[in-house]
């Protein structure tokens, strides 16, 4: 409603009138803004209103902030926080190697992390519940349970983003042709896609283990396995490349950056140093 001019549709064979502000980009983002405010307004409200566990509502006791939660929370939060803020600077410079390209090129990119989204999404969901089940278990002092929870939780990501990746990759140019009917752009997209869809089983790895780390507290390593792969290897390899490869080179340092964090985030996963686990066999739980 916001972007396009008002207008008159048929639907179902009736003209139905469409009313419309025409603010165009800007319309795009001030949408997006009050989508987000929306949605995060009623959240916290039914957080702290209606949650069985953690309403402040109705509550007896005290929430006033103690020194020793908010230095835990600090401790937890403050890596995940600067890796949020360096790797979003990472994909900013990845969109200016990308620009001189030209715009097919940047728009065949664009495109193509939209789609690769749809593979990844079941990755970060994943992740999600690792971080609760690895929590719970660690809180609960099973470690070993932790331990399991883990290794099934990334088996998991690892095997349904297996699928997605074979599915991006036999249908890249069916994804491609529904974003857009350029030509240039879908055959771009699609050569694209096909490159990293070699990357998605490790690419799960590498989600569902920092979801498995960040339940259990361990957070500063995942924050420096993600920021030295993402600037060491994709923004050097995709410099380096651009020139030579085009976009290609570009996906291609992509590609191989999600395949070294994911390795290196399973190799720690294994090591069971994230839970501060050295010897399990012992464990009744």
């Amino acid at each position: 409603f916001l972007i396009y001019e008002s207008r008159t549709e048929v639907i179902f064979g009736h003209a139905v009138h469409i009313p419309g502000a025409n603010m165009g980009v800007a319309g795009a983002a001030l949408g997006t803004a009050l989508a987000f405010t929306t949605t995060s307004l009623i959240m916290i409200y039914f957080l702290l209103t209606r949650a069985r566990d953690l309403k402040l509502v109705g509550t007896k006791g005290s929430f006033k902030p103690q020194k020793q939660c908010v230095k835990k929370a600090l401790k937890i939060g403050f890596p995940i926080g600067l890796q949020i803020v360096i790797m979003n600077s990472a994909q900013i410079l990845i969109v200016s190697i990308v620009a001189p390209l030209g715009s097919v090129a940047l728009a065949a990119n664009s495109m193509a992390v939209t789609a690769e989204s749809c593979c990844y999404m079941p990755g970060f969901g994943i992740s999600d519940a690792a971080t609760t089940l690895v929590g719970q278990s660690l809180g609960a002092g099973r470690k070993r349970l932790a331990k399991r929870f883990a290794y099934i939780a990334v088996a998991s990501g690892m095997a349904i983003m297996s699928v997605m990746g074979v599915l991006l990759y036999v249908g890249a140019d069916t994804v491609m042709a529904m974003m857009t009917p350029v030509h240039d752009i879908t055959t771009l997209g699609a050569s694209v896609l096909r490159i990293e869809a070699w990357a998605e089983p490790l690419f799960a790895a590498a989600i569902v283990c920092n979801g498995v780390m960040v339940g259990a507290g361990s957070t500063i390593a995942p924050c420096v396995i993600n920021m030295a792969s993402m600037w060491g290897v994709r923004l050097t390899m995709a410099a380096l490349l651009a020139p030579h490869l085009g976009l290609k080179g570009v996906w291609i340092a992509m590609c191989s950056e999600l395949c070294v964090r994911g390795t290196v985030f399973l190799v720690r996963l294994l090591s069971g140093k994230w839970a501060n686990v050295k010897l399990v066999k012992d464990e009744k739980s």
